[in-house]
């Protein structure tokens, strides 16, 4: 999803639905940005993270049986970004997430 397509979204939720709650955090190399909003379904959430795009992915560690695992050191780009988008809906006061199939 690029950052033109969230906005779009984003200004649609804005324009037609009651927003609840909208928030931007960031945590660890990730932005993550979640809106709230009374929607058709009822209450629904919609959390869109960024992060930089991994370019490699070193083995630092060797697992070792018996040991911890392996570990890793990641290299993230410093111009590309990938983004998800993840939406759910609250059932019984809990959050569901909803499935993308289930809009084709």
């Amino acid at each position: 999803m690029t950052n033109e397509k969230w906005g779009e979204i984003l200004d649609k939720v804005l324009a037609s639905f009651e927003v609840i709650s909208h928030n931007k955090t960031k945590e660890d190399i990730a932005e993550i940005e979640e809106i709230v909003f009374n929607g058709p379904l009822g209450k629904m959430k919609l959390v869109h993270t960024s992060r930089p795009a991994v370019l490699d992915k070193k083995v630092v560690g060797a697992y070792r049986r018996g040991k911890s695992a392996a570990q890793y050191e990641y290299v993230y780009s410093d111009t590309d970004t990938v983004s998800s988008l993840a939406a759910f809906r609250e059932v019984d006061g809990e959050w569901q997430e909803i499935d993308a199939e289930s809009f084709n």
